[in-house]
């Protein structure tokens, strides 16, 4: 283990984890100022590239877990699946997502995506896009994801926040709600204990947004080189399997 023994990555929950009004309140004012678009913009190379590790088809029942402005299932999936749900704790987020919402078999529900109210067995997929870190106990985030996946589900992660990403000790400092900043072999060890089988994962780099004329320093990126580093990082992909 990176830095962890097994029963502390098991039972990991920081002592002043931001609860889960927190977190919503955050990512309200974060949709009212525009930044669902924004995220939705960054993350979408990534998530693509993920959706190429992923079995989706026309008979795929989907769940977006921590969806944002739902641009992944109205934007990128929604035509090519028979079911898709978008669950995210900010209201805001899940306004704008259901306001955008043209196809009869995607829906949008304000839902904490460590505690579901959904069955057993609901999912043949579940993707989360930069979302599992912010909950307390990532693990029984991931235990909660098993149970209402179906046999033979696959769940997909992105994760941009990890240790071996040079921006993420920044990012960690710059937020107001809090955040888990896990090693890639922590989650994987995480996404075993959860129960889930076949877990492979990739880090892919990601194309430069901004040039170093039109960069502007911010407590996420102090630099040009900082943002350039965490783009050749890249992004952290998951993919895992429910037996």
């Amino acid at each position: 283990m990176d830095s962890m023994d097994q029963h502390e990555l098991m039972t990991l929950k920081q002592n002043s984890f931001s609860p889960s009004c927190d977190i919503a309140a955050e990512f309200d004012k974060w949709a009212m100022a525009g930044r669902g678009k924004t995220m939705a913009i960054g993350h979408r190379y990534a998530t693509q590239q993920l959706l190429e590790d992923l079995a989706l088809s026309k008979d795929s029942v989907v769940l977006d877990a921590g969806c944002g402005i739902g641009w992944l299932l109205n934007d990128l999936i929604g035509p090519h699946i028979a079911q898709g749900t978008g669950i995210d704790l900010s209201d805001q987020m899940v306004a704008i997502a259901s306001s955008q919402c043209t196809l009869p078999h995607l829906n949008f529900l304000t839902a904490d995506i460590s505690d579901t109210t959904f069955e057993n067995h609901s999912f043949s997929h579940i993707i989360s896009v930069e979302a599992i870190y912010y909950t307390p106990q990532p693990i029984e985030t991931l235990k909660e994801w098993y149970r209402i996946s179906q046999s033979g589900g696959q769940l997909g992660l992105v994760i941009d926040l990890y240790r071996g990403n040079p921006a993420s000790e920044y990012w960690v400092k710059a937020l107001s709600i809090t955040a888990h900043n896990l090693s890639t072999t922590e989650w994987q060890s995480l996404l075993s204990s959860a129960g889930w089988t076949n877990v492979v994962h990739r880090c892919i780099s990601l194309p430069a947004q901004t040039t170093a004329n039109d960069f502007s320093p911010s407590l996420y990126f102090p630099t040009y080189d900082t943002y350039r580093a965490y783009c050749e990082a890249g992004s952290l992909l998951f993919t895992a399997q429910k037996e």
